[in-house]
């Protein structure tokens, strides 16, 4: 029997509307609002290749526009994403990266589509790592008394080794350490400072601070020592004249114990060309006792001495 359309739509009519019903909720999940949109600043993280670095001032976050579904657990802090440079491979010198969607990096199935990137551009200046050896030097403020003087200063370790980016580190000639006073010191000090390096790119392993040892004692004067006998390290030689005047700087009881027996004067040969002597020749003057850095030598008379082959 020829069935009619009412008949064939009224059949099951329950099966046939919870079908209807699921399909329209599908529909409307799916065609739904695709969620709320949410400006984050994420961190800004650069990948820069070994033995390099960064040397120019750059953001340390970005502002990143997105947009996903109103309970993800983005909005709630938890798997914060992060705007990523990859400058592996590339060489000394500044590189703009246009950033785009594609630098954030966001957990997998969040549901969280990247819109926008700001800045839209990031500038980055790479320059080589190098390291240097350089002198450590102290800043001394004030003076000692009147009627007495710095007579030296010893520093250990008298060098340090830096490291950093190319530029800064070829620019520093020496690393200063934090300043010292001997203001009213009469007496040799001893200090323990820590060294002072403004640069926050240039870096040192050193991590004890620097003993300094300053000299300090009585105003010295300026002596001259005579008859100081020069002579060859090697017999095959002879040296004219054969003693030199020494002056040295001492404080007065320091003058009245230093003779010619004090100092011991010599002619290097190692490196003369006999074929060019007799030849002039400054000797090297080594001073035995210099009675705790009290005693400086300041020059010698002749400066020069004639070496010669045989006696």
């Amino acid at each position: 029997m020829k069935r009619t359309f009412r008949e064939y739509a009224l059949e099951n009519w329950s099966l046939k509307a919870t079908a209807t019903f699921l399909a329209l909720v599908l529909w409307l999940f799916v065609r739904g609002e695709p969620g709320p949109e949410r400006v984050l600043a994420v961190p800004l993280e650069v990948h820069v290749p070994h033995q390099m670095e960064i040397v120019n001032e750059r953001p340390t976050t970005v502002e990143v526009t997105m947009r996903g579904a109103p309970f993800s657990n983005m909005w709630f802090g938890k798997l914060l994403p992060s705007c990523v440079i990859d400058l592996e491979g590339v060489a000394e010198g500044e590189h703009t990266v246009a950033l785009t969607p594609e630098h954030v990096k966001v957990s997998k199935g969040s549901g969280i589509r990247v819109l926008q990137v700001s800045p839209a551009r990031v500038s980055i200046i790479l320059e080589k790592t190098i390291s240097r050896e350089v002198p450590v030097v102290v800043p001394v403020l004030e003076s000692p008394p009147e009627g007495f003087e710095v007579y030296g200063k010893t520093l250990n370790p008298p060098t340090v080794l830096i490291s950093g980016p190319r530029s800064r580190v070829d620019s520093l000639n020496d690393i200063p350490t934090e300043p010292i006073s001997i203001g009213g010191q009469t007496q040799s000090v001893r200090y323990f400072v820590n060294l002072n390096i403004a640069d926050r790119l240039v870096r040192t392993p050193a991590r004890k601070p620097v003993q300094v040892d300053i000299a300090i004692g009585p105003r010295r004067r300026t002596h001259t020592v005579n008859h100081v006998p020069v002579a060859a390290d090697n017999k095959a030689f002879s040296v004219t004249p054969g003693h030199l005047s020494i002056q040295i700087l001492a404080p007065p009881e320091v003058i009245d114990k230093t003779g010619a027996s004090n100092f011991r004067a010599s002619v290097r040969t190692g490196a003369l060309d006999p074929s060019k002597l007799p030849g002039r020749v400054k000797p090297a003057v080594q001073v035995l006792d210099d009675f705790g850095g009290a005693l400086a030598i300041k020059g010698i008379t002749p400066p020069e001495v004639t070496v010669k082959r045989g006696k």
